[in-house]
């Protein structure tokens, strides 16, 4: 009996000190609460396009997007790439070398991507995406129906070889919000500064998860193998 009791009361102080960490970080609603596009993204691949001065390697990612809200609506996507590059560093030493730590690189998608970039890509899908338009023709009012849906890319610049890991957030595809305080706020400096802003807006954003097989050596030449995709608020 003794242990049961210890047990329920160790069980109790779990839950006690997990609860408030889950309840700190938001998640979208369990259903649908706002407007939301469809959006359909084909394969992450690589390409290399002469730049001038020689070859350039590129990620990018086509996508579709449609809208069946019933209502027309102002698509304007907010796409990034966030890589975990791998710290092959021993964890006792990583401290005194900060420079080899597990770092956070975030890469928005190329909006103003070249001429040249785009044009490899297209001519690469012209028979699958005909239609497929520039990053920024893709930021445009869409309008109600498949007829009406709308075909761009994603494009990014060359990973980290030791890139293990990454995720590629699409927002601007649903209406649902909420807001946070920032506990960054500082009253002193006024609440002009997005960085010193007393709210800071999440919205529900596509979360699409990779990982990429191989070490260092290996990971260029590399498929990305797609994980599960989910909603988040970022």
């Amino acid at each position: 009996m003794y242990r049961k009791v210890v047990v329920s009361v160790l069980l109790l102080l779990a839950v006690a000190i997990v609860a408030p960490r889950a309840a700190a970080e938001p998640t979208p609603s369990a259903t649908q609460v706002e407007w939301e596009l469809s959006f359909q993204p084909a394969q992450l691949m690589k390409i290399s396009v002469d730049m001038g001065s020689g070859p350039v390697n590129f990620w990018y990612m086509i996508y579709t997007v449609t809208n069946n809200t019933g209502k027309d609506i102002d698509f304007h996507p907010e796409i990034v790439r966030v890589s975990e590059i791998e710290n092959e560093t021993p964890a006792d030493k990583a401290a005194a070398q900060p420079d080899t730590a597990p770092t956070i690189k975030v890469d928005p998608a190329i909006v103003g991507v070249d001429s040249r970039v785009f044009s490899a890509i297209s001519q690469r899908h012209s028979k699958t995406h005909p239609f497929m338009v520039t990053p920024v023709k893709a930021i445009d009012r869409l309008l109600q129906g498949k007829d009406n849906a709308r075909t761009s890319v994603a494009v990014f610049p060359e990973m980290d070889a030791r890139v293990s890991k990454f995720t590629i957030y699409v927002g601007g595809l649903s209406g649902e919000r909420t807001s946070r305080p920032n506990p960054k706020h500082d009253p002193r400096k006024g609440s002009d500064s997005a960085e010193n802003a007393k709210l800071y807006v999440l919205q529900k954003t596509l979360a699409i998860p990779y990982t990429l097989p191989g070490d260092v050596r290996t990971r260029g030449a590399a498929t990305p193998a797609l994980g599960r995709m989910n909603w988040v608020m970022r």
